[in-house]
């Protein structure tokens, strides 16, 4: 896929979209009758393209997942009841594929579900009958119905994987179809094509679904289109609070909480947190564009320096939301994302691993159990790796500077007066004393003891865990600080809690299966595959401190990158 694929008109019209649906967003919380008639139309349209096309569902779906954080940009509520967007958007897909499916499956006198023939299929099941389990085992240990509810309908989401890969993989399969007719003529066309135009970036080097018009591509775009738009929209509020426009902060403030959007909480000197929940899409697409950019600087033909630039500014202001988001989880994430990014071979050995040390050598080194610490003792291209810490260097360089320049913006009323480093180390290093630090390391010695009442079989959903918070919205309520609930911050140990030790094993294989397909059985090699393959590396060890593999942000991803890799990389079921 060239750059001219992802940016192109229909990259402008998501992107468009994206903003309208944020606009009226913010209209429907000024006025809550609009926010109803907007929602209404919205599931309106998903109803009816999705009826035309799943695949039209599928994007819209994501989309609202990419930007919508707990899923609240839209709801509808009529006394006491209310429905946010993400579910009625579920409900209608679900209801849309199921519909779909039953009516093909009597036109051809056969049921055909895609999924079946998953290489992962086996994997979800057995997670699947664990989740059942925690639901059963929930009821049994007389846990609140309301709290099962509530606890267990993230999980819902995982019922996505059937829509997914029934569009994903009928792209696929007409991919293959191409492929197998046109063989010789695309390699023809690669080789001239890489002559003609060396400089393409390593989109050019994913498979069919990116050269076509299909789902994946589109799905690209929307991911792409939504980062940007989350990391301009973080800039934009960082400007604004920094900035004390007091004409709008109050109300913006206000919508970023109503709509659970994220958070905004004043720091030291004038600067202003903004964290999001949706920026561990952020986080995941800087990877992808660090695998993008490497694969451009490192290539011996000429590069074309307006695209280098493009991704330059694209990863510079990926990595300042990550910045500006304070988040720690996402700190670890990106370091455990830059160890697997530098010393996994099957991903860097375009531009780190001398040529002549082999992947078939790293594999049996692998089996040894030797893995990343013996491959520092062989052959390294220090050229590369240099060139590489250095184009990263300067990502990191720009971002930060790209932070000072909008805090410290002369007009119309800066208020930063802080100190860019000083800011950074504190955070990092403020693992207790700050509120919501101390209420997570307060929160831990109580969900363990929890756990190990019944470590094999877990509590089921709905198992609450009380503790001593520090989160000054606890103590107005609860001047002791005592608080009860069922959702924690420790997203492994809270599913370890809830399924138990075989169910959060089983979770951890799916993981692993996905991950190990995306790295080694990449048959296309290709850089996109590679790039969310470490995107859900870096989710999954977010996870340890933060609850996103138990949540619809977390869940859906890691459907995606299994329709994904399981339709364009590796084996299915025969």
């Amino acid at each position: 896929m060239s750059i001219s694929n992802l940016f192109n008109q229909k990259f402008t019209l998501i992107l468009a979209l994206i903003l309208l649906a944020e606009l009226f967003s913010i209209f429907g919380y000024l006025l809550p009758d609009f926010n109803n008639f907007a929602f209404l139309i919205i599931i309106f349209l998903a109803l009816i393209l999705s009826l035309i096309n799943l695949e039209y569902g599928i994007w819209i779906i994501f989309a609202e997942l990419f930007i919508g954080s707990k899923g609240y940009l839209f709801a509808f509520e009529q006394g006491e009841f209310l429905i946010s967007i993400r579910i009625a958007l579920w409900l209608i897909i679900m209801a849309v594929w199921l519909g779909k499916t039953i009516s093909n499956g009597i036109k051809h006198k056969k049921l055909e579900i895609k999924f079946f023939k998953s290489c992962y299929f086996y994997y979800f099941i057995i997670l699947f009958l664990f989740i059942a389990w925690g639901i059963i085992n929930g009821i049994l240990n007389h846990n609140s119905f309301n709290n099962i509810f509530f606890d267990f309908n993230g999980w819902l989401y995982f019922t996505l994987v059937f829509p997914a890969y029934s569009v994903f993989k009928k792209s696929a399969t007409n991919y293959s179809r191409i492929q197998k007719n046109n063989s010789a003529v695309h390699a023809k066309s690669e080789i001239q094509s890489k002559r003609a135009k060396p400089w393409i970036p390593a989109f050019a080097g994913m498979t069919g679904a990116a050269r076509l018009d299909s789902p994946i591509n589109t799905i690209l775009q929307i991911f792409t289109a939504s980062i940007i738009w989350l990391s301009a929209k973080t800039l934009f509020l960082l400007f604004i609070f920094s900035h004390n426009i007091t004409s709008i902060t109050s109300e913006l403030y206000r919508w970023t909480r109503v709509t659970g959007v994220g958070e905004i909480t004043q720091m030291q000197g004038g600067f202003y947190r903004i964290f999001f929940q949706s920026h561990i899409f952020v986080l995941i697409g800087l990877f992808v564009f660090i695998l993008l950019l490497t694969q451009i600087v490192n290539q011996k033909d000429k590069y074309d320096k307006k695209i280098l630039t493009s991704y330059f500014l694209l990863l510079a202001s990926f990595l300042s939301i990550i910045l500006i988001s304070f988040s720690r989880s996402f700190w670890v994430g990106l370091i455990i994302g830059l160890l697997f990014y530098y010393f996994t071979p099957h991903l860097s050995s375009s531009f780190v691993i001398d040529k002549n040390f082999s992947n078939k050598k790293y594999s049996n080194i692998l089996k040894k159990g030797a893995g990343f610490i013996i491959l520092l003792f062989y052959k390294t291209s220090w050229k590369k790796l240099l060139k590489l810490s250095g184009t990263l260097l300067i990502c990191a360089i720009m971002s930060i500077g790209l932070i000072i320049a909008i805090v410290k913006f002369p007009y119309p009323n800066p208020t930063g007066g802080f100190s860019t480093a000083e800011l950074l180390s504190e955070r990092a290093g403020q693992i207790s004393g700050e509120a919501g630090a101390s209420s997570r390391w307060a929160l831990l010695p109580e969900l363990w003891d929890e756990i190990k009442q019944s470590p094999i079989l877990g509590q089921g959903f709905g198992a609450t865990v009380t503790y001593k918070s520090s989160d000054p919205r606890v103590l107005e309520s609860s001047p002791t600080g005592e608080y009860t609930t069922y959702a924690f911050e420790w997203g492994w140990l809270d599913i370890w809690l809830k399924l138990g030790l075989l169910g959060l094993i089983s979770y951890l294989a799916l993981l692993a299966k996905i991950i190990i397909d995306g790295i080694f059985r990449n048959k296309a090699k290709d850089k996109i595959i590679y790039g969310l393959t470490i995107g859900l590396i870096v989710i999954s060890a977010v996870s340890i401190f933060s609850p996103y593999m138990n949540h619809p942000l977390g869940i859906g991803y890691l459907i995606l990158c299994a329709a994904i890799i399981n339709a364009y990389g590796a084996e299915e079921i025969e």
